[in-house]
């Protein structure tokens, strides 16, 4: 993965030998549509207070993330994640943020590449 980059090429290529060009644009645009929806689970029992819902929803995003090669951002839903479970809410919306920001530039790479819709 190149520092530009927010999908590690040679993860992503791996998993694409296992799947077919159009099973693995599935998978993507499945990962497209379930991750801001994990953001937003996270954003409302950020708000609620509910530190196991919040590191719940990074969880089930971080799992994702690393089958795509999205590395950086698996890295920090792996740290909200932490955050959420040992130290609270706290620096969790910071954390949040550099998810989203991440994600954009995920999503951005994928459309860029025709495996995501615009």
């Amino acid at each position: 993965m190149t520092d530009t980059s927010p999908i590690d090429q040679s993860e992503f290529d791996a998993l694409l030998e296992l799947l077919d060009h159009d099973s693995m644009r599935d998978v993507v645009r499945l990962f497209a549509s379930a991750a801001p929806a994990r953001l937003a689970t996270a954003r409302e029992a950020l708000a609620a207070g509910d530190a196991a819902a919040v590191a719940m929803a990074f969880h089930t995003l971080r799992s994702t993330c690393g089958q795509l090669g999205a590395t950086r951002l698996e890295e920090l839903c792996a740290g909200a994640e932490r955050e959420a479970k040992s130290a609270g809410l706290g620096g969790t919306q910071a954390r949040l943020r550099d998810v989203e920001r991440e994600l954009a530039r995920c999503l951005d790479w994928f459309r860029e590449r025709g495996w995501a819709r615009a």
